[in-house]
């Protein structure tokens, strides 16, 4: 090995070993030293009372690993027209997306975690697909945000049908006509424009029918993650349907959407969104706010499971990532 492949090596090693201590330092300062996980264990020992309740949370925990798998296959699909990866090694990369997705606002970094797994594929094309998934997934919440704005604003219902209708039909158009964003290209200065081209030819590389896959994949993860929070829901024994606990949680996930948070506040920033939409909430149906704290408890919980936990397990998938490449 020559003395520039050694250095190489050595500098991916020290990023890595980086990536792991930053990541157990977020993973302590969210989970371990955090005075709200400790209010959460104490609700969870109050409320977690029957057999009942042990169930829910069983089902909720069995979901997770599902909702991991369909973000595996989504991932695998969006990813086909760069590099055929196998569908283990498209899981892994969900793993180490979302332990890589802690270092940035509304874990926008997940495509790091998922890109650097690649063994050939072009990166950058890799990085720009990721827009794909995520309009998807955008969708979904937008889609069930908007409907469930609805019953929440309770009023100006013709305005607001006719506005989400006009809303989610452009979405739609758009994302069905992805491969017009090649067309944006003309935002990159002239100098850089024949370098880039191919980078923006990328959208013109699925058809309708993979479009339609990934956006089925990313409403069934939004169903998905929905009833976790509702079964979560009534293991804390907060007593709403499953459509009238939709309503708050949609129009929650809506609201967090547009809100910028680093991970190592997300949180308290959830716990805080949801108790404010579930406040309102109770006093319209005529229930106690004093099962507020309940709501951040339940959402967390969902957090620690769908997230933290994964990220943990990604941290020990780090080593398998590649920075740099021989060629």
């Amino acid at each position: 090995m020559n003395s520039k492949a050694k250095i190489i090596k050595l500098t991916e090693t020290i990023v890595k070993i980086v990536i792991v201590l930053l990541g157990i330092w977020i993973i302590y300062k969210k989970i371990i030293h955090n005075q709200n996980i400790t209010q959460l264990w104490s609700d969870i020992k109050s409320s977690f009372t029957s057999t009942k309740h042990i169930y829910l949370l069983i089902v909720t925990i069995i979901l997770v690993p599902i909702n991991i798998y369909l973000e595996g296959v989504k991932w695998k699909i969006q990813l086909k027209p760069i590099e055929n990866i196998s569908y283990y090694k498209s899981f892994l990369s969900i793993f180490t997306g979302l332990t890589a997705g802690m270092f940035f606002p509304n874990r926008m970094g997940n495509f790091l975690g998922r890109i650097f797994m690649m063994e050939n594929g072009d990166r950058i094309k890799a990085a720009m697909v990721t827009i794909v998934g995520g309009m998807a997934q955008m969708i979904a919440t937008v889609s069930v945000g908007l409907i469930a704005t609805i019953f929440f604003v309770n009023k100006y219902f013709v305005l607001l049908t006719i506005s989400i209708i006009l809303i989610v039909a452009l979405l739609l158009l758009i994302y069905f006509n992805i491969h017009v964003l090649k067309y944006f290209q003309f935002l990159i200065p002239k100098k850089f424009k024949e370098k880039t081209k191919e980078y923006f030819d990328v959208f013109s590389l699925y058809d309708k029918k993979e479009l339609l896959k990934i956006l089925i994949i990313s409403f069934l993860r939004y169903f998905i993650y929905t009833f976790q929070f509702v079964l979560l829901i009534w293991a804390f024994n907060i007593p709403l349907t499953y459509l009238n606990a939709m309503i708050p949680i949609s129009f929650t996930y809506l609201l967090m959407m547009v809100i910028p948070f680093i991970t190592i506040t997300e949180i308290a920033i959830r716990g805080s969104v949801s108790i404010l939409v579930f406040e309102k909430w109770f006093i319209i149906n005529g229930i106690s706010n004093s099962l507020e704290l309940m709501v951040f408890s339940a959402s967390s919980l969902l957090w620690i499971l769908n997230i933290a936990i994964p990220s943990i397990i990604g941290l020990f998938l780090i080593h398998r990532l590649k920075f740099f490449r021989q060629k």
